[in-house]
Order: C-alpha cells, then sequence, then structure tokens
C-alpha cells in the first residue's frame, strides 16, 4: 500500500497541520495498522513528528521538518506506540463507564417500575412485563446516548489531553537526550 502525499514533493514549505493536531492522519492510521498487527514497524518516518512519509518528499508534511537537517527514521520508537494505546485505552475506558451508567440508569428506572407494581399494583403480570420492555429499551437508549455522545465526546478530550502531555514530555526527553 502506498501512501499519499498530501502535499507535492517539490513543495519547500508544507501546510501547517491542524492547530490541535498532534500526531497526523496518517500515523494515527498506520499506529491502527499496527497495533492490529496487519503493519510491521518499518517505513519512513519524520524525526521529529513521526510522520509517515512518502520517499521523494524532503521535508514533512505535518510538521515542515526538512529531513537533509534531521534524517528520517526507519521504524517509530516504542514510546510513540505506548502514547497512541495511552491514548485508545483512556477513549475506551470513559466511553465504556459512560455506557455502564447509561446501563444501570435502565436498570434504577426498571426497579423503580417493579416497586411501583409489587407495592402499588399487587404484582400485576402485565406491568412486569411492560417494565421489562422499557428496561430493555431505555438501557440501550441510555448507554447509546451517554456514552456514545457525552463519554465519546468527554473521553475525546480527555485522551486528547493526555497524549499532549506525554508528547510534550517525550520531546523533552528526546531533545535533551539530543542535545547531550
Amino acid at each position: 500500500m502506498t501512501l499519499k502525499p498530501r502535499t507535492k514533493p517539490e513543495a519547500s514549505a508544507p501546510s501547517a497541520p491542524r492547530a490541535d493536531a498532534i500526531l497526523s492522519e496518517r500515523l494515527e492510521e498506520f499506529l491502527g495498522r499496527l497495533l492490529e498487527g496487519t503493519s510491521p514497524n518499518a517505513g519512513i518516518f519524520c524525526s521529529f513528528c513521526y510522520n509517515p512519509l512518502p520517499r521523494k518528499f524532503k521535508s514533512c508534511d505535518h510538521c515542515g521538518q526538512d529531513l537533509e537537517k534531521r534524517s528520517a527514521l526507519k521504524a517509530l520508537p516504542s514510546a510513540v506506540l505506548q502514547m497512541y494505546r495511552r491514548k485508545l485505552r483512556t477513549e475506551s475506558l470513559i466511553v465504556n463507564s459512560f455506557a455502564y451508567l447509561g446501563l444501570a440508569l435502565g436498570l434504577a428506572l426498571y426497579l423503580g417500575l417493579v416497586a411501583i407494581n409489587v407495592l402499588y399494583l399487587e404484582k400485576a403480570l402485565w406491568f412486569f412485563v411492560i417494565a421489562t420492555v422499557i428496561f430493555l429499551f431505555s438501557s440501550r437508549m441510555l448507554a447509546g446516548l451517554i456514552g456514545g455522545y457525552i463519554g465519546d465526546e468527554l473521553g475525546y478530550r480527555v485522551a486528547k489531553r493526555h497524549l499532549a502531555e506525554d508528547w510534550a514530555a517525550h520531546l523533552s526527553q528526546r531533545e535533551s537526550e539530543r542535545d547531550s
């Protein structure tokens, strides 16, 4: 599979990445394939931002690093993979926690309906059936809404903040080792 460049190889000033982009889209795709085991940790990577690069590029199209001043890497450092795993784990933990909250709210609604049935309706079978149907639909709906919208947005923001902190620490350590 060949990577498609975002800019022409002759371009001396590559386009700036999004202000909030720590890892390039190509790097995130590559890391995803690497974690799945469908891609080896090999290629040409920017030595500053680790963006996967086509062979003919003279500078990185993500960070603008001149590849003649700082030669490209042939494999990603394990620290980058660890940062990406932590990002995915954080997102997953938060989204799943909010989804379980939705399930718990559905269960609480069901238990409330059952309590009403037992205390006030003399254990009517038809009310148990209605409560069970409401439980099934509300649990699924609340898990999807709370986990899929609130948890997803919060998980993305928290994971992005953790990635930014990890990235800053990595850059600081890498550059101090490079200078010494």
